[in-house]
């Protein structure tokens, strides 16, 4: 995964190593992905939360100022530069962020998509298991999660159990995953006829193949697989619009008692309120369940987070100006 950000590497080992732990103790010797990603989750939202207070704080205070900053539009209402910069000063003065509101889902976003790529990769790894691994089918059959046959595929109704050959092999940087360096599974596959050896100062790589002959040979070993759930699609596009259902409400209980400092910050905010969330429907449609179920367990763990602290700051009351000033 050569050039990938930090972040997504770093997330995709821990979960790795969680997953480790759950197949030590699993009676079947297989991992739980869902027990993974919920103790992934959980840990990732625990450090986030005291970012998620101060910004609550950093909220109470700018609703405190908005009498101040309503009297200032007032006065330089014919102004407008002038209100700014003294806008500006006042919140510096109060150490208010003027981007309170928005800055949670701008740090929020990068997230989002490294840990894509991180439940990407981790997908692309445990269907190559499939082909190399002693219990494959009980492996595979271990990848099954409420009414989605597999986890590593999209919970859409029209998504395959398993990806054929021509789109699996095809997929960019696919030689690149760490997991083909693991003891054992670049042979195996260089035996099977779906890669070849690369030598290079130092040590070898594994280049797999996407030429007609190395997609019938994927085809025909993952056809087991197929024949498990024989006329059937992955899932119902339940999880998709869960993840961006819970992303919505989310996002609009977090927004909900957090003043926006003026005009054009409100829109910002408004608009991703309703964009974030389609894009989290979209994404979750295309990217394996795994991501959406994650993704989901995200928002839900914020939805909770956000009731407590909507109650533990409670979004003050506009404070009437007094028409003597």
């Amino acid at each position: 995964m050569t050039g990938d950000f930090f972040l997504t590497n770093w997330f995709l080992e821990a979960m790795r190593w969680i997953y480790s732990l759950t197949c030590s103790i699993s009676a079947s010797g297989f991992g739980n992905v869902f027990l993974t990603i919920l103790i992934s989750t959980i840990l990732l939202r625990a450090l986030t939360i005291f970012s998620d207070i101060k910004t609550r704080k950093s909220s109470a205070k700018m609703a405190e100022v908005q009498p101040e900053i309503q009297r200032l539009q007032k006065k330089y209402a014919n102004d407008p530069r002038r209100f700014q910069a003294e806008q500006t000063k006042l919140m510096k003065e109060k150490g208010v962020s003027m981007w309170g509101s928005c800055l949670p889902m701008l740090i929020t976003m990068p997230l989002f998509f490294c840990f894509i790529a991180a439940f990407r990769y981790w997908g692309y790894e445990m269907n190559l298991r499939l082909l190399v691994d002693e219990n494959a089918m009980e492996l595979f059959k271990s990848f099954k999660f409420l009414w989605i046959n597999n986890i590593w595929q999209p919970d859409n109704g029209l998504a395959p159990v398993l990806a054929n050959g021509a789109s699996f092999l095809a997929t960019p940087n696919l030689s690149n995953l760490l997991y083909l360096q693991e003891p054992g599974v670049g042979e195996k596959l260089v035996e099977m006829g779906l890669a070849v050896t690369k030598v290079y100062q130092g040590g070898v790589s594994y280049q797999l193949l996407s030429n007609d002959a190395a997609i019938a040979i994927y085809d025909a070993a993952i056809q087991p697989f197929l024949d498990v759930y024989k006329g059937y699609n992955n899932g119902w596009f339940i999880m998709s619009i869960l993840a961006g259902g819970t992303n919505f409400l989310s996002a609009w209980l977090m927004t909900k008692n957090t003043p926006a400092a003026n005009e054009e910050a409100a829109k910002s905010t408004k608009w991703m309120n309703y964009l974030f969330p389609i894009m989290s429907f979209i994404f979750c449609l295309n990217y394996n369940a795994a991501f959406a179920i994650y993704w989901t367990l995200t928002s839900v763990i914020m939805i909770i987070v956000n009731l407590i602290l909507n109650k533990k700051f409670p979004r003050t009351a506009p404070v009437k100006e007094d028409a003597n000033k």
